[in-house]
């Protein structure tokens, strides 16, 4: 054999067998400045509105215990209320007026002269 069919069998050998590698293709995604900061500013947007929401259940709270002592407050008041107005009945009854008019003031009831006005 000569050197050029040496070399076309060697180079056919190699053409006929070529290795092949078998490639894993991986797929990597990348994340974008973009999309960082988007998820950065859902993130504080989220974080915000948390905020928010904590922050009025905490003005809630105040105003119900602002409401539950002003109705207690108003309870007690109502009772002294009540009161009042059952000594004011007691102090404005027509017996009591007649002994405090014959006691203190001396005066006597004469039920003739009364008048009574249609």
């Amino acid at each position: 054999m000569n050197q050029s069919q040496q070399a076309f069998k060697v180079q056919r050998q190699e053409y006929v067998e070529p290795r092949r590698q078998e490639e894993q293709i991986v797929i990597t995604r990348r994340v974008t400045k973009g999309e960082k900061s988007l998820w950065i500013m859902a993130g504080a947007v989220i974080f915000l509105l948390s905020l928010c929401v904590v922050a009025n259940q905490a003005k809630l709270y105040m105003a119900s215990q602002d409401i539950a002592s002003l109705q207690s407050k108003i309870d007690n008041q109502s009772k002294i209320t009540q009161q009042l107005k059952a000594d004011s009945d007691s102090l404005s009854s027509p017996e009591r007026i007649v002994r405090f008019a014959e006691k203190e003031l001396g005066l006597k009831l004469d039920i003739e002269n009364i008048k009574v006005l249609p």
